[in-house]
């Protein structure tokens, strides 16, 4: 009896002794980041210059914080409001240029430089940073400042 009570005990000690779950560590690749980013931005191009603020509201995080030149900082709601009356400006064109991604798996700070036009000609051109953080799967906009670098309208 104190052979089979000690050899159920191995068993039971044996069953329960599994090796540890082993967690894949994410494994964070700059270049892949940065492709998913400029793929987001074309989105974003596309939906801006059709006034989609659904579409454009999608691409930022659920605590966006936006910082626009001349105006109070918003969250993604603010930018869709602003986002319905760009093709009434007669903006036809929208060209975000990511010039540099760097950061590591939880967030990622992308700088670049933005033109906007009617289709013939510049109306405005400027810098942006853009804070980029992971909502689900996804690359979110979660917080987002921009400049614009074209001279000043002179006042009449």
């Amino acid at each position: 009896m104190k052979k089979l009570s000690i050899l159920s005990s191995i068993m039971i000690l044996a069953a329960c002794n599994t090796a540890p779950e082993t967690k894949t560590a994410l494994v964070f690749d700059p270049a892949t980041v940065k492709a998913e980013i400029v793929a987001a931005n074309q989105q974003f191009e596309q939906a801006f210059i059709k006034g989609d603020s659904a579409a454009v509201v999608a691409l930022y995080h659920a605590d966006a914080r936006i910082f626009p030149a001349d105006m109070p900082t918003c969250n993604r709601n603010g930018v869709g409001s602003m986002t319905t009356g760009v093709p009434k400006m007669g903006i036809r064109t929208m060209k975000l240029n990511t010039e540099e991604v760097s950061g590591g798996p939880d967030e990622v700070v992308e700088t670049g430089n933005y033109d906007m036009g009617d289709g013939t000609k510049s109306l405005g051109k400027g810098n942006y940073i853009v804070v980029w953080k992971k909502e689900g799967d996804k690359w979110k906009m979660y917080r987002d400042i921009w400049n614009s670098s074209s001279a000043p309208v002179a006042s009449k």
